[in-house]
Protein backbone atom coordinates (compact mmCIF):
# COMPACT_ATOMS: atom_id res chain seq x y z
CA UNK A 1 0.00 0.00 0.00
CA UNK A 2 1.28 3.24 -1.06
CA UNK A 3 2.39 5.71 2.07
CA UNK A 4 -0.41 8.17 1.16
CA UNK A 5 -3.05 5.59 1.43
CA UNK A 6 -1.75 4.36 4.54
CA UNK A 7 -2.23 7.81 6.06
CA UNK A 8 -5.57 7.58 4.58
CA UNK A 9 -6.26 4.42 6.48
CA UNK A 10 -5.19 6.22 9.99
CA UNK A 11 -6.93 9.19 9.19
CA UNK A 12 -10.33 7.30 8.65
CA UNK A 13 -9.73 5.01 11.35
CA UNK A 14 -9.61 8.54 13.78
CA UNK A 15 -12.53 10.04 11.87
CA UNK A 16 -14.91 6.72 12.83
CA UNK A 17 -13.54 7.03 16.45
CA UNK A 18 -14.36 10.32 16.50
CA UNK A 19 -18.16 9.78 15.22
CA UNK A 20 -18.99 7.04 17.17
CA UNK A 21 -17.36 8.89 20.17
CA UNK A 22 -19.33 12.28 19.30
CA UNK A 23 -22.53 9.96 18.90
CA UNK A 24 -22.23 7.98 22.11
CA UNK A 25 -21.76 11.28 23.87
CA UNK A 26 -24.93 12.85 22.75
CA UNK A 27 -26.85 9.81 23.08
CA UNK A 28 -26.11 9.83 26.67
CA UNK A 29 -26.72 13.36 27.46
CA UNK A 30 -29.95 12.72 25.66
CA UNK A 31 -30.69 9.54 28.05
CA UNK A 32 -30.55 12.51 30.91
CA UNK A 33 -34.37 13.01 30.00
CA UNK A 34 -37.59 11.30 29.72
CA UNK A 35 -39.23 13.40 27.21
CA UNK A 36 -38.80 13.69 23.99
CA UNK A 37 -36.26 16.91 22.94
CA UNK A 38 -34.96 18.09 19.34
CA UNK A 39 -31.22 17.35 19.34
CA UNK A 40 -30.53 21.04 19.60
CA UNK A 41 -32.63 21.49 22.89
CA UNK A 42 -29.64 19.46 24.49
CA UNK A 43 -27.57 21.89 24.11
CA UNK A 44 -29.54 24.64 24.87
CA UNK A 45 -29.05 27.42 27.34
CA UNK A 46 -29.49 26.25 30.77
CA UNK A 47 -29.93 22.46 29.84
CA UNK A 48 -27.74 20.32 32.18
CA UNK A 49 -26.85 18.07 29.03
CA UNK A 50 -25.98 21.46 27.71
CA UNK A 51 -21.54 20.54 28.08
CA UNK A 52 -21.78 17.37 27.11
CA UNK A 53 -23.61 17.90 23.91
CA UNK A 54 -21.08 20.19 23.29
CA UNK A 55 -18.23 18.36 23.67
CA UNK A 56 -20.17 15.24 21.90
CA UNK A 57 -21.16 18.01 18.64
CA UNK A 58 -17.38 18.53 19.03
CA UNK A 59 -16.72 15.55 18.08
CA UNK A 60 -18.92 14.92 15.66
CA UNK A 61 -18.05 17.94 13.93
CA UNK A 62 -13.96 16.84 14.01
CA UNK A 63 -14.66 13.32 12.40
CA UNK A 64 -16.86 15.08 9.56
CA UNK A 65 -13.40 17.25 9.02
CA UNK A 66 -11.65 14.19 9.13
CA UNK A 67 -13.46 12.19 6.59
CA UNK A 68 -13.63 15.32 4.59
CA UNK A 69 -9.80 14.86 4.63
CA UNK A 70 -9.69 11.01 3.30
CA UNK A 71 -12.35 11.50 0.39
CA UNK A 72 -10.39 14.91 -0.99
CA UNK A 73 -9.99 12.98 -4.47
CA UNK A 74 -13.69 12.35 -4.99
CA UNK A 75 -15.09 13.81 -7.82
CA UNK A 76 -18.66 14.07 -8.83
CA UNK A 77 -19.95 13.58 -12.59
CA UNK A 78 -22.55 16.46 -12.69
CA UNK A 79 -21.31 19.29 -14.49
CA UNK A 80 -22.17 22.37 -11.82
CA UNK A 81 -21.35 20.79 -8.78
CA UNK A 82 -17.69 19.33 -10.00
CA UNK A 83 -16.41 22.80 -9.71
CA UNK A 84 -15.76 22.07 -6.00
CA UNK A 85 -14.22 18.81 -4.42
CA UNK A 86 -16.97 16.83 -2.06
CA UNK A 87 -14.56 17.21 0.73
CA UNK A 88 -14.95 21.38 0.34
CA UNK A 89 -19.02 20.51 1.28
CA UNK A 90 -18.23 18.48 4.38
CA UNK A 91 -16.01 21.11 5.56
CA UNK A 92 -18.39 24.23 5.19
CA UNK A 93 -20.89 21.77 6.99
CA UNK A 94 -18.84 20.62 9.66
CA UNK A 95 -17.70 24.58 10.21
CA UNK A 96 -21.29 25.13 10.43
CA UNK A 97 -22.58 22.89 12.57
CA UNK A 98 -19.65 24.04 14.54
CA UNK A 99 -21.02 27.33 14.99
CA UNK A 100 -24.62 26.16 15.71
CA UNK A 101 -23.38 24.21 18.69
CA UNK A 102 -21.14 27.46 19.80
CA UNK A 103 -24.23 29.68 20.02
CA UNK A 104 -27.30 27.22 21.28
CA UNK A 105 -30.32 28.20 21.22
CA UNK A 106 -31.88 29.72 24.08
CA UNK A 107 -34.28 27.64 26.71
CA UNK A 108 -36.86 25.47 25.02
CA UNK A 109 -35.43 26.47 21.16
CA UNK A 110 -38.63 28.79 20.03
CA UNK A 111 -39.24 28.31 16.84
CA UNK A 112 -38.59 31.46 14.40
CA UNK A 113 -42.23 31.37 13.73
CA UNK A 114 -42.54 32.28 17.33
CA UNK A 115 -42.75 35.78 19.56
CA UNK A 116 -40.24 34.01 21.68
CA UNK A 117 -37.50 33.68 19.82
CA UNK A 118 -33.87 35.82 19.88
CA UNK A 119 -31.02 36.66 17.94
CA UNK A 120 -29.05 33.09 19.10
CA UNK A 121 -32.04 31.29 18.17
CA UNK A 122 -32.01 32.95 14.31
CA UNK A 123 -27.92 32.42 14.36
CA UNK A 124 -28.30 28.64 15.66
CA UNK A 125 -31.27 27.83 13.27
CA UNK A 126 -29.75 29.68 10.32
CA UNK A 127 -26.84 28.22 10.60
CA UNK A 128 -28.02 24.27 11.26
CA UNK A 129 -30.08 24.70 8.27
CA UNK A 130 -27.27 26.19 6.23
CA UNK A 131 -25.07 23.08 7.57
CA UNK A 132 -27.65 20.80 6.23
CA UNK A 133 -28.01 22.23 3.00
CA UNK A 134 -24.04 21.59 2.82
CA UNK A 135 -24.38 18.36 3.74
CA UNK A 136 -26.92 17.53 1.64
CA UNK A 137 -24.54 18.58 -1.33
CA UNK A 138 -21.95 16.80 -0.59
CA UNK A 139 -23.83 13.47 -0.23
CA UNK A 140 -25.71 14.86 -4.05
CA UNK A 141 -22.26 14.89 -4.90
CA UNK A 142 -21.04 11.18 -3.70
CA UNK A 143 -23.93 10.14 -5.14
CA UNK A 144 -22.54 10.67 -8.47
CA UNK A 145 -19.14 10.31 -7.92
CA UNK A 146 -16.79 8.30 -9.57
CA UNK A 147 -16.06 5.92 -6.85
CA UNK A 148 -19.01 3.51 -7.68
CA UNK A 149 -19.13 2.04 -3.89
CA UNK A 150 -19.24 5.58 -2.46
CA UNK A 151 -21.88 6.87 -4.69
CA UNK A 152 -24.12 3.84 -4.02
CA UNK A 153 -23.79 4.45 -0.18
CA UNK A 154 -24.47 7.95 -0.81
CA UNK A 155 -27.30 7.18 -2.80
CA UNK A 156 -29.00 5.49 -0.19
CA UNK A 157 -28.22 7.71 2.71
CA UNK A 158 -29.13 10.55 0.64
CA UNK A 159 -32.26 9.57 0.14
CA UNK A 160 -33.18 8.35 3.75
CA UNK A 161 -31.62 11.57 5.14
CA UNK A 162 -33.19 13.48 3.20
CA UNK A 163 -36.63 12.41 3.42
CA UNK A 164 -36.38 11.68 7.59
CA UNK A 165 -35.05 15.04 7.97
CA UNK A 166 -37.22 16.93 6.27
CA UNK A 167 -40.50 15.34 7.48
CA UNK A 168 -38.88 16.13 11.05
CA UNK A 169 -38.30 19.75 10.20
CA UNK A 170 -41.67 20.38 8.82
CA UNK A 171 -43.01 19.51 12.13
CA UNK A 172 -40.17 20.82 13.74
CA UNK A 173 -41.60 24.27 12.18
CA UNK A 174 -44.80 23.62 12.27
CA UNK A 175 -44.97 22.90 16.07
CA UNK A 176 -46.42 19.81 15.11
CA UNK A 177 -46.38 16.11 17.09
CA UNK A 178 -42.77 16.89 18.89
CA UNK A 179 -42.26 13.23 19.76
CA UNK A 180 -42.35 12.56 16.04
CA UNK A 181 -40.64 14.76 14.97
CA UNK A 182 -37.83 14.88 17.42
CA UNK A 183 -37.63 10.92 16.81
CA UNK A 184 -36.97 11.50 13.20
CA UNK A 185 -33.98 13.96 13.66
CA UNK A 186 -32.35 11.65 15.75
CA UNK A 187 -32.90 9.07 13.13
CA UNK A 188 -31.78 11.03 10.37
CA UNK A 189 -28.58 12.31 12.59
CA UNK A 190 -27.50 8.60 13.20
CA UNK A 191 -28.22 7.45 9.45
CA UNK A 192 -25.94 10.48 8.22
CA UNK A 193 -23.17 9.38 10.98
CA UNK A 194 -23.21 6.05 9.66
CA UNK A 195 -22.93 7.33 6.00
CA UNK A 196 -19.98 9.21 6.62
CA UNK A 197 -18.47 6.02 8.91
CA UNK A 198 -19.09 3.90 5.71
CA UNK A 199 -17.64 6.24 3.13
CA UNK A 200 -14.68 6.74 5.15
CA UNK A 201 -14.12 3.21 5.77
CA UNK A 202 -14.95 2.39 2.10
CA UNK A 203 -12.81 4.73 0.18
CA UNK A 204 -9.75 4.07 2.49
CA UNK A 205 -9.88 -0.05 1.79
CA UNK A 206 -6.97 -0.66 -0.14
CA UNK A 207 -7.68 -2.69 -3.62
CA UNK A 208 -5.72 -4.20 -6.18
CA UNK A 209 -6.05 -1.72 -9.46
CA UNK A 210 -2.70 -3.84 -10.53
CA UNK A 211 -4.45 -4.66 -14.39
CA UNK A 212 -6.81 -1.46 -13.90
CA UNK A 213 -3.79 1.32 -13.88
CA UNK A 214 -1.55 -0.48 -15.93
CA UNK A 215 -1.07 1.39 -19.66
CA UNK A 216 -3.50 -0.75 -21.92
CA UNK A 217 -1.93 -2.98 -25.13
CA UNK A 218 -3.22 -2.74 -28.41
CA UNK A 219 -3.85 -5.76 -30.33
CA UNK A 220 -5.95 -6.68 -33.31
CA UNK A 221 -8.79 -7.74 -30.86
CA UNK A 222 -8.86 -4.63 -28.70
CA UNK A 223 -6.96 -3.48 -25.83
CA UNK A 224 -5.23 -5.24 -23.15
CA UNK A 225 -3.77 -4.39 -19.57
CA UNK A 226 -0.35 -4.70 -20.42
CA UNK A 227 0.39 -7.21 -17.38
CA UNK A 228 -2.00 -9.56 -19.14
CA UNK A 229 0.23 -8.94 -22.18
CA UNK A 230 3.63 -9.75 -20.09
CA UNK A 231 2.20 -13.19 -18.94
CA UNK A 232 1.12 -14.11 -22.06
CA UNK A 233 3.86 -13.53 -23.73
CA UNK A 234 5.89 -14.91 -21.11
CA UNK A 235 3.75 -18.15 -21.66
CA UNK A 236 4.61 -18.16 -25.80
CA UNK A 237 8.30 -18.00 -25.18
CA UNK A 238 8.65 -20.58 -22.94
CA UNK A 239 6.79 -22.81 -25.40
CA UNK A 240 9.57 -21.61 -28.27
Amino acid sequence: MPPHRRLDAVVAMLAVASLVAGAVVIGDARAMYERFLYISELGAQYMHSAGQFQIGFGLVVAGILLVAVVVRDVRTRLPVLRRWAPAASLVVAGALFGFAAAVPCSPGCPTLLGPEAELRDWAHIVAAVLAFAAGCTAMLQFATADDRWVARLSIVGGLAVGIIAATGGLLSLTGGNTDVGSTLEFVAAGIGVLWLIAVAVVHSVPVNRADASAPPVRRAGGAVPAGAAALRLGGELARD
